[in-house]
């Protein structure tokens, strides 16, 4: 099983690119039906073998160059913007090339050239010290990056034992997120900073149940700092620290966010950062679902994409759900904040105009704290959002992505209605 899984990472971080889908869908298929026999077989004593062999599977990919994402050519771009005293939100790397001569290459490969950075001053600080350290290596960039990646991802293994004890789980529920092949690939593989924002989340929460919530601030604040998404969960501390208490952390966190920002703070900082987001909930479209049969309505009433419109009234439908589904914990006692968590993300996704698979991981993640286990179908079918990339167009498969939504989608309609999960691990712990 180890020798196979190793010859399926190798072929997905050093031979087959995004363009492959087949390939590459196969090689995960691999993956995901001997992730699906490890975690439903393993025994109590071979926890910690698992989770040495996870760490080792992400070891695999220290050299590789990235070849399912190129958000990492940003990254490094960012960073030697950082590095030069400019700020990334004020200025688009199309207008300011000429001061980096030498990085033609990343120009080239960037997605972005016309747009403002979204990324928050965490991981801008972590691009900064990697083109810092090695301002001429495209190569040692992505290896700087990736250690501090798989770093944190050893600091999350490390201490999920002690999180899920604390809600007396088992610790073997860690392999669900240890072994699964998407978090491996996205985190590890491509340069997701999921894997950051993860760590110090879930360290907040290990200091809350520890009761030790000024701590739990700051790891709070170094999450949302990471990948903003974190600040969409703040309504869930209502109901674990009661309102006084969360009223105090959300001031504490708004302080540290904002002091973690002020570096790049300037005057068209708000409107620039604002319209990068907006690209994300007006102009960008990908491996949707709701949203893209609204689209399709839309089309056959009024004839065009209607996606400024629905964008727009999607997100705020979104924003108030998380906060109804964050805050019922305070009405039904059975329903934990655990599953407010997992559903809350759930539901924002799925009215979402981009879900890229790399977003999962924080599903994933949330999922093995709780019974519903739908996720880990989806980080598996999410993967056929690659075949967009067959065609120069990046036109998707509407098949393909109907078929992901609809088995997600009735895989968690199922489970909400029995309340327990697919599959469990077999421990006895």
């Amino acid at each position: 099983m180890g020798l196979l899984s190793t010859i399926g990472y190798y072929a997905i971080g050093y031979e087959i690119d995004r363009s492959n889908s087949l390939g590459l869908i196969a090689a995960f298929a691999l993956l995901f039906v001997i992730y699906y026999f490890l975690v439903s077989n393993t025994k109590k004593e071979d926890h910690s073998f698992l989770i040495a062999l996870s760490l080792f599977f992400r070891l695999l990919f220290l050299t590789s160059i990235p070849l399912l994402s190129d958000d990492f050519f940003r990254f490094i771009w960012d960073g030697h913007l950082v590095n030069l005293g400019i700020s990334p939100f004020a200025q688009i790397p199309s207008e300011v090339q000429h001061l980096l001569p030498n990085q033609t290459l990343l120009m080239e490969g960037m997605n972005s050239p016309d747009y403002y950075s979204v990324y928050p001053p965490i991981a801008q600080y972590i691009f900064s010290i990697s083109t810092t350290l090695f301002p001429d290596s495209l190569m040692a960039n992505i290896i700087s990056m990736r250690s501090i990646l798989i770093l944190a991802e050893i600091g999350t293994l490390a201490l999920l034992p002690k999180l899920l004890s604390s809600f007396n789980l088992p610790k073997f529920r860690s392999l669900l997120y240890a072994l699964n092949p998407l978090v491996i690939v996205e985190i590890s593989g491509n340069l997701h900073f999921e894997g950051v924002m993860i760590f110090f989340l879930m360290l907040a929460f290990l200091l809350v149940r520890l009761n030790k919530v000024s701590l739990a601030v700051i790891a709070w604040t170094l999450s949302a700092a990471t990948k903003l998404v974190p600040l969409l969960f703040l309504p869930v501390l209502i109901p674990m620290l009661k309102l006084k208490k969360a009223l105090f952390f959300y001031v504490l966190v708004g302080i540290g966010f904002a002091l973690l920002w002020l570096p790049f703070i300037d005057l068209g900082f708000l409107s620039n950062y604002y319209e990068s987001i907006q690209l994300y909930h007006a102009t960008f479209e990908f491996n949707a679902s709701i949203y893209y049969l609204i689209r399709w309505i839309g089309y056959q009433i009024v004839g065009y994409n209607i996606i400024a419109t629905a964008g727009s009234l999607l997100l705020k439908i979104a924003l108030l759900g998380m906060v109804v589904i964050l805050l019922m914990p305070l009405f039904r006692k059975q329903f934990h904040f655990r599953k407010a968590l997992l559903l809350s993300i759930t539901f924002y996704y799925a009215l979402a105009l981009i879900v890229h698979p790399w977003y999962l991981c924080l599903l994933i993640f949330l999922g093995i704290f709780t019974h519903f286990h739908f996720v880990y179908v989806w980080s598996f079918l999410v993967l056929v959002s690659y075949t967009a990339y067959n065609n120069m167009n990046f036109q998707e498969n509407s098949l393909l992505i109907g078929i992901e939504y609809f088995l997600t989608f009735s895989i968690l309609f199922i489970e909400l209605y029995r309340n327990k999960g697919v599959f469990e691990l077999n421990s006895k712990e």
